[in-house]
């Protein structure tokens, strides 16, 4: 008797286990209306294992599955970019852009127009673009939940691991919490793991539901390949140069053709690349100034030279760079000028060097370089970029993003201290410059990474009226010391020879740029495995320079 008592009890126990199994572990709530993410929205979406707060992601249109540009921008991949004001949305890759225009079905690929069978589409004043295009770029799949509540986005690039509920099982909001139940999984249904926390198991269920489960719930863990998605190659860069770049620019006011006989040209075939300042925003069109010379490239060319013109900002007119800058037809003219301009005098490459970029248009200086890259690769250019040492104020320059999009990526490493600064200093201080490499190699690679060093320096005034300063070049100021009848002195914070001296109360000073600094920025260069140099400017050196230079290994 005392046998069968014992027996029901355990049945009992095995019962209530059992029913415990099925029932959930604590208050159940509706997803949709528990999580903030899907709060108030027409069309929910989980993008694998997020859940996406935005009102409409998706949007069904004539049986045409569309999502919304700002999901594809902030979730998949920023190189979609809409031009809310032009209508139109550029898609690029190393090799290709593709812009497209609301409600049209013809776009263009590169310089070739092409015919768009799902056209984007404008709905409640936000871009949508097809599915289709999404899927095809990026890898994304997106398919109704099982219940049809919330749709799923995949990523196709992304591995993952499947695995089969065992038992019932309850899907909570937290590991180890009993309280807050989203969903009863069943034995045999499907889940998609995304990590382990606590014994428990980040999952997201067939309806698309994301939550936590027991480890022990599943069974048949399985593994899903990524798959390769889109992936493009950049171009080789054309005509290679023979080792290092050793570039210096040449800064041009008129249209000229160069006196190449002159002392400023003397040494300049112990450089490989010359960079005239031919090119700047002229106007808010975005039409650029050409002082540009077929005559100046056949110089170069008889001296074993590659041309990479400079195109900058305006100096006197800065405003104009962001209102070339937001604009799809000014960006585009731009780089049409550019192309146009190769094709006419028969340059090498191109010196992007706009410096004045605001934070504000940040994601427009990013996306003008990645419309501009492939453009120029097509047509066989070399792409440089130069962009101020890393510092908190210039992190809206995107370096990583920039270095994806060009072929070398000159670090402007002098201007340390200019002639807004507070207070006097060198130029470009050794040490201040090899933490400038370190921090930019965090984000470009040592292959297209080029150093730039000064061909001059500044001498500073410190007296009644305030602090002063001019720059010269490395003779003058050699002179200049001269005439003071001081002996320079080792600047131990600078790395550079400084000298000073008391005139009529006013107080002068210098941090030397000369063959000894030349030669420990080079070492720098070597030390660091970087591409070359980029030196501002012909004519401010001495000719014992480019005996430092040519130990560039």
């Amino acid at each position: 008797m005392l046998k069968k008592v014992i027996l029901g009890v355990v049945a009992l126990i095995l019962v209530a286990a059992a029913i415990y199994r099925w029932m959930p572990v604590g208050t159940r709530v509706d997803p949709l209306v528990y999580f903030d993410e899907f709060k108030n929205n027409d069309n929910n979406l989980v993008y694998e294992d997020q859940r996406i707060a935005l009102k409409e992601p998706v949007r069904m249109v004539e049986e045409v599955l569309y999502v919304s540009y700002e999901f594809v921008r902030n979730y998949i991949s920023d190189t979609v970019f809409y031009d809310s004001k032009e209508k139109v949305l550029t898609l690029t890759d190393a090799r290709e852009v593709l812009r497209l225009y609301v409600d049209s079905s013809t776009g263009r690929l590169n310089f070739t127009q092409v015919t768009v069978n799902e056209p984007i589409k404008l709905l409640n004043n936000e871009a949508y673009i097809p599915i289709t295009l999404v899927s095809e770029k990026f890898g994304i799949n997106i398919t109704p939940g099982k219940d049809g509540r919330v749709f799923v986005a995949d990523n196709k690039a992304q591995e993952k691991q499947v695995a089969t509920i065992k038992r019932s099982s309850s899907l909570r909001t937290h590991p180890k919490n009993r309280v807050t139940v989203v969903e009863l999984l069943k034995k045999g249904q499907k889940v998609i793991i995304y990590k382990e926390e606590s014994g428990f198991l980040r999952v997201r269920s067939e309806n698309g539901i994301v939550g936590f489960i027991p480890k022990g719930d599943v069974k048949n863990i399985k593994v899903i390949n990524a798959e390769p998605v889109n992936e493009v190659k950049v171009l080789p860069i054309p005509n290679p140069l023979d080792g290092k770049v050793k570039l210096v620019w040449d800064q041009l006011g008129v249209k000229t053709a160069g006196d190449w006989t002159s002392a400023k040209y003397a040494n300049v075939k112990h450089a490989n690349v010359i960079s005239p300042t031919w090119f700047e925003f002229e106007d808010e069109l975005g039409n650029l100034t050409d002082r540009g010379t077929r005559e100046y490239v056949f110089e170069a060319k008889d001296r074993n030279l590659q041309v990479w013109p400079l195109i900058s900002h305006n100096f006197n007119n800065p405003a104009l760079t962001k209102e070339v800058l937001s604009s799809t037809k000014k960006r585009q003219h731009v780089i049409n000028q550019i192309i146009r301009k190769s094709e006419q005098y028969g340059f090498e490459g191109i010196n992007i060097d706009i410096e004045n970029i605001q934070p504000e248009i940040s994601s427009e200086w990013v996306q003008f370089m990645r419309e501009l890259y492939p453009q120029l690769k097509a047509m066989g250019l070399i792409v440089s970029v130069d962009v101020y040492i890393p510092s908190n104020w210039s992190n809206h320059y995107e370096r990583e993003k920039i270095a994806k999009v060009c072929d070398y990526f000159i670090v402007m490493a002098y201007d340390q201290h200019w002639s807004g600064s507070e207070t006097a200093g060198s130029v470009s201080e050794l040490p201040w410059v090899e933490e400038g490499i370190q921090r930019n190699l965090e984000e470009v690679p040592k292959e297209k990474l080029i150093l730039g060093i000064p061909f001059y320096t500044r001498i500073w005034e410190e007296g009644s009226e305030g602090l002063k300063t001019k720059a010269y070049g490395m003779k003058p100021v050699e002179d200049i010391v001269g005439k003071w009848g001081v002996t320079p002195v080792l600047d131990e914070t600078s790395g550079q020879k400084y000298a000073e001296i008391e005139k009529n109360n006013i107080l002068y000073k210098v941090w030397i740029e000369d063959g000894s600094s030349i030669k420990k920025r080079i070492d720098l260069i070597n030390k660091y495995e970087l591409s070359g140099y980029g030196a501002w400017k012909l004519g401010l050196e001495t000719p014992n320079i480019w005996q430092e230079l040519e130990k560039v290994k």
